[in-house]
């Protein structure tokens, strides 16, 4: 998130949190792989690190079900 970007890193969190809910909320899973590779690299700041493993890992499933083979690669990548 930009404000993550800028030193904010609790507000960055604030609206990865509201991104998440928006897309568990839409139902749209389309452009979720990016979605969830973007918030995970503001919760690594926040949460633990060991949990990005398993953010990634969501992101690369709902990656290669939506067909989006490039985002599926770079969640694959983050796992590494």
């Amino acid at each position: 998130s930009y404000l993550a970007k800028q030193g904010n890193i609790n507000e960055g969190y604030h609206y990865v949190k509201l991104a998440l809910s928006l897309l568990d909320k839409v139902g749209s899973r389309e452009n979720a792989g990016v979605v969830i590779f973007v918030c995970t690299q503001v919760k690594i700041y926040v949460e633990p690190l060991q949990a990005a493993l398993e953010y990634h890992h969501e992101g690369y499933a709902a990656a290669m079900a939506s067909g989006d083979s490039s985002q599926a690669v770079i969640n694959m990548l983050a796992l590494n």
